[in-house]
């Protein structure tokens, strides 16, 4: 008989105490521990097998040397991989993989295939190899560098795991020589339009500087020193042409004075010997006389009109040119005797009224003479030394005249190299801002033009496949052994499972028991041994129970080890290469 004392908590259990909760309890534990064995070895071996088939893709370093040839594309490899799993992995591919390889037949049944786009992602794995590789940069340390991945596809099925995995691969390589390609390709398009815009800037800065040279040609800063040296060289030759001027001036002034006097018309000689003066000569010899005769006598005296006549007569064939320059001395020596007679005399003194008739006559000669001087003789002049002096004059006057249209042209270019010269600080300031547009412009281009160059090269590179690149180096197996599930450790936990059961139960319920049922339990309690134990007395049913029981153990102790060897070779592994393999793992 029991009785619900409580124990003290300062007493702990002893071994006997725990072998003796295991005697009374461990037939109970020990049922629902076989219990929950055989129910988890249902569970475990009637778990449908799942196969897992992979690949394994290799990430390559370009064929040629990226320092020879760079490429365009500088995603890093895990990155990349990335981008082309988001590409590859979308609801249309993987609808498509669905419909292809008739996955999930069931659902499909009842659900579009769109809806179990999520459901065959679960089954899709991708796993990155990294390795750690030293920084090119910096050698000292080490940087984790993806070098090849692995795709895998698990599916009961291991032929259709295969297929899909192969399906994936395909896809996976495809789309990275593709995006690969387009992105070298938009790169190398890129470029090529902004080298295009680029040399469409600078041809209008070309254009501009063009057009400023030919609006201020001669003006060009460049030409500056030619206009300097051009400018001294014209001003030192007007400086010879006005003294080449001044010499010829000079030339004429003695000409003339040797011209004039020199009678153009040579003495002619009479039949008799006798020499007749030119008819010049003559003129001013009567107009001389005229004065004199006009000083003594009236205006119609004879002598006085003969001698008008005679002087008409010479005037209509010699013209009125009498030699003003004579006749100007001769009314300055009548003026002069005026002065005197008028010193001597009254006004009214006969000598006096002759020189004032003289001077008027002489004014009056003069006034009739024509400004500007006529030809000194309507008759061509036959004085030899007078046509040779005459052409020397004219030759003076055309040589002045050269001169002086040499002059002005020299004086135009003059003021033209001054124009240029002021001229050419503005040109210059334009010119320089034209040309440090063109230089950075140029500079621009010449640099779009270097990574066109390299775009096209890359783009080349990855057309080729020289680049960098996926490489199938294991392609998709046929999985022979089941991914899933993982039958050794679910054993080895079902095991432990069921150890605990048989081994924990019986404590645990001992611990939530009360009652006192052993003599430790009463000394415990009371704090001094009983004072006798009567053992457990066993009859002759108890006695069967227990050999029925040893003899159920013998007969079902080799079954269950059978069906259990049976089911570890059917489910987990075969038995002969278990043996091999424990024997293998104990260096036998």
């Amino acid at each position: 008989m029991a009785y619900d004392i409580a124990i003290p908590e300062e007493h702990s259990k002893s071994l006997q105490d725990y072998l003796d909760a295991f005697r009374r309890r461990g037939a109970f534990a020990f049922k629902i521990a076989l219990a929950v064995l055989v129910l988890g070895l249902v569970v475990i071996f009637l778990w449908p097998n799942s196969y897992k088939s992979t690949a394994t893709i290799l990430i390559e370093d370009p064929e040629v040397p990226p320092g020879l040839v760079p490429t365009t594309v500088t995603t890093f490899a895990a990155r990349q991989i990335q981008y082309i799993n988001q590409r590859v992995m979308t609801r249309t591919n993987l609808a498509e993989i669905i419909e292809k390889f008739d996955l999930f037949q069931k659902q499909r049944r009842y659900l579009p295939t769109l809806m179990l786009v999520d459901e065959v992602q679960k089954f899709i794995s991708i796993d990155l190899v990294d390795v750690q590789l030293a920084d090119p940069d910096r050698p000292s340390q080490l940087i984790n560098s993806t070098i090849a991945f692995t795709l895998g596809f698990e599916h009961p099925n291991p032929e259709v795991a295969r297929k899909v995995t192969n399906e994936l691969v395909s896809l996976y390589l495809n789309e990275n020589v593709r995006a690969r390609t387009e992105q070298t390709a938009q790169t190398s398009e890129f470029m090529q339009a902004e080298v295009n815009r680029l040399d469409t800037g600078v041809r209008e800065i070309e254009g501009q500087i063009a057009k400023l040279k030919q609006e201020n040609e001669g003006s060009l800063p460049q030409q500056t020193p030619v206009n300097q040296q051009m400018l001294q060289r014209a001003d030192q030759e007007l400086l010879d042409i006005d003294r080449q001027i001044r010499a010829l001036s000079e030339s004429r002034v003695l000409v003339d004075a040797q011209l004039a006097q020199i009678e153009p018309m040579k003495t002619m000689t009479m039949p008799d010997g006798r020499g007749v003066a030119p008819p010049a000569d003559q003129l001013r010899a009567l107009q001389s006389q005229l004065a004199i005769l006009e000083g003594r006598y009236s205006p119609d005296h004879p002598d006085v009109q003969r001698i008008r006549r005679d002087i008409e007569a010479l005037q209509l064939e010699v013209g009125n040119d009498v030699r003003p320059e004579n006749s100007a001395a001769q009314l300055a020596d009548l003026r002069g005797k005026l002065a005197m007679a008028r010193e001597r005399y009254s006004d009214d003194h006969p000598e006096v009224a002759r020189l004032l008739r003289q001077i008027a006559s002489l004014e009056a000669n003069r006034a009739a003479v024509p400004a500007e001087r006529p030809n000194r003789s309507r008759e061509e002049p036959n004085n030899p030394v007078y046509i040779q002096v005459q052409a020397q004059r004219k030759n003076l006057d055309i040589q002045e005249a050269t001169l002086r249209g040499q002059r002005a042209e020299v004086q135009a270019r003059i003021a033209q190299y001054e124009k240029r010269i002021g001229a050419s600080s503005e040109v210059e300031r334009e010119l320089s801002a034209l040309m440090r547009r063109l230089e950075t412009a140029s500079a621009s281009y010449q640099a779009a033009r270097g990574r066109l160059f390299t775009a096209q090269m890359g783009q080349a590179l990855e057309t080729q496949s020289k680049g960098e690149r996926f490489t199938l180096v294991e392609p998709p197996d046929l999985p022979l052994q089941p991914s899933s599930p993982n039958r050794p450790v679910l054993l080895a936990l079902l095991a432990v499972l069921c150890l605990a059961i048989a081994f924990g139960l019986p404590q645990f319920a001992e611990s939530m028991d009360s009652s006192v049922n052993s003599a430790r339990a009463v000394e415990r309690v009371q704090g001094s041994p009983p004072l006798a134990e009567i053992p457990l007395i066993q009859n002759t049913e108890d006695m069967t129970h227990k050999r029925n029981m040893r003899l159920y153990a013998l007969v079902f102790a080799p079954v269950a080890m059978i069906i259990a060897a049976v089911l570890v070779h059917f489910f987990v592994i075969n038995l002969d290469v278990a043996w091999y393999v424990a024997l293998r793992r104990l260096g036998m």
